[in-house]
């Protein structure tokens, strides 16, 4: 009998897998593969959108620096930072990583004045913006929505920045939430 059950045994014995249970085993990594790529996207959009909003505050308080170092600074000033790698080397003097004026630069310097007798009604009372933005047309969607998500607490907003107007101002809380082609934070 014990012969006879031995040799059962080894006709029974087998020494791999069937199709079956690889089949479920490549299904089980795909799954697991599919989900990885997921919050790995996501995760890569969040750290893209936080490095967005570091580079602007960075740049924000170095041209805050400028300004203070420099009291004969100007609005004039500040927009013709847009216009060269000469007059950009003035903001790259505070910065850690300067800034190079290429063909793809994606920032904006700009100036907006406001009419400002909406909200004040003292007559002639302009208020004049200076505007740092960065052009996030290219940007995936997921960037876009973690800049959404964060906007309102780090005082981000939203679209063409030269567009404000009086009737607009004060901002409100809807100008921090529909990304544009634009974000832009107000520096002075």
């Amino acid at each position: 009998m014990s012969e006879m059950k031995k040799r059962l045994q080894r006709m029974g014995a087998r020494k791999g897998f069937t199709l079956v249970e690889l089949l479920i085993v490549i299904i089980i990594i795909g799954i697991l593969a599919g989900a990885m790529m997921l919050v790995a996207g996501t995760s890569r959009d969040s750290a893209e959108a936080t490095k967005i909003i570091s580079d602007l505050r960075t740049m924000k308080a170095a041209a805050l620096m400028l300004i203070s170092d420099n009291p004969e600074f100007s609005s004039t000033n500040w927009a013709a930072l847009d216009d060269s790698q000469v007059n950009l080397d003035q903001l790259n003097n505070y910065l850690d990583r300067p800034i190079t004026k290429d063909e793809n630069f994606p920032y904006i310097f700009a100036t907006i004045d406001l009419d400002n007798t909406a909200t004040t009604n003292i007559s002639n009372d302009t208020v004049t913006l200076w505007v740092l933005g960065l052009d996030v047309t290219d940007r995936r969607n997921g960037v876009k929505g973690n800049l959404k998500k964060q906007a309102e607490s780090v005082g981000l907003f939203k679209g063409d920045a030269t567009k404000i107007s009086a009737t607009k101002w004060p901002l409100s809380d809807a100008d921090y939430y529909d990304m544009g082609s634009h974000v832009y934070v107000i520096v002075q």
